[in-house]
């Protein structure tokens, strides 16, 4: 009886091994695939933009993803050159006037 307890605990494991090996090939195998595509999609894989992203949080000390409390006001100001529009470049008005 406890040789076919032993042959079971030895079929159950290598089973188990078997799934835990197949599952992680087959997440390997997405992993290069889905970076291989964005590589030729010319944009950078996601991966390494999680990992960005990550990276950027643990920096700022960011908890759960909320970003730095003080506002990064680089943005610069242009300026709009104003042109005078003159009666006769107006396209006519499409209401009848009263």
């Amino acid at each position: 009886m406890k040789f076919i307890a032993w042959i079971f605990k030895i079929f159950f494991s290598l089973l188990g091994l078997v799934f835990v090996l197949g599952t992680l090939c087959i997440l390997l195998f997405g992993l290069l695939f889905s970076v291989v595509w964005s590589l030729v999609r010319g944009r950078k894989p996601e991966v390494a933009v999680v990992w960005q992203r990550y990276q950027d949080m643990a920096k700022n000390k960011a908890p759960f993803g909320t970003w730095r409390s003080a506002p990064n006001n680089d943005a610069e100001v242009v300026d709009v050159e104003a042109k005078e529009v003159s009666e006769m470049n107006r396209p006519p008005d499409r209401l009848p006037k009263p």
